[in-house]
């Protein structure tokens, strides 16, 4: 990504952010039209497909792919009752360390949240707090499934 961000202007990487973001908000929004946008400029950037790799794990890694991990992991801790984090997504937190893209103090707060969901503690959600349950985990698994297709979608060349 640091070779590909040398080769990209501030525009640009906005509007591969915007792409993502669009389709993430709403999978109507991932039309052909978006779809060709997005490959159009991964074409005027010079991007190989490993770099558009590295992009799909910087842009959409911590939103997608690492939260599938969380919130698997979040389902054991909640039926064993203790925090849980697998080798998979420790392994991802310290891949996506390496690209900058999460922190130590994200991780940490994560961790936080797992020992949250574990003792069966209210979590904050935006002004309202809650006891995540097992249906409110598979209900999140879900989204992040569907934005996970959503995201290897747009970053699958037409």
């Amino acid at each position: 990504m640091k070779h590909l961000s040398k080769n990209m202007t501030a525009h640009q990487k906005d509007i591969f952010q915007e792409l993502i973001a669009r389709v993430l908000r709403n999978r109507g929004n991932l039309t052909p039209e978006t779809r060709r946008q997005f490959w159009e400029l991964v074409d005027e950037v010079g991007a190989s497909q490993e770099e558009v790799d590295t992009m799909k794990h910087l842009l959409a890694g911590p939103i997608v792919i690492y939260m599938n991990y969380f919130f698997e992991d979040a389902l054991v801790a909640l039926k064993g009752g203790e925090p849980y984090k697998s080798a998979a997504r420790s392994d991802y937190e310290q891949y996506l360390k390496s690209l900058e893209a999460m922190t130590d103090d994200r991780i940490e707060a994560n961790d936080r949240l797992m020992e949250q969901i574990a003792y069966r503690q209210p979590v904050q959600q935006g002004d309202q707090s809650s006891v995540l349950d097992e249906t409110m985990i598979l209900q999140a698994l879900d989204r992040v499934q569907q934005a996970v297709e959503t995201i290897n979608i747009l970053f699958t060349r037409p």
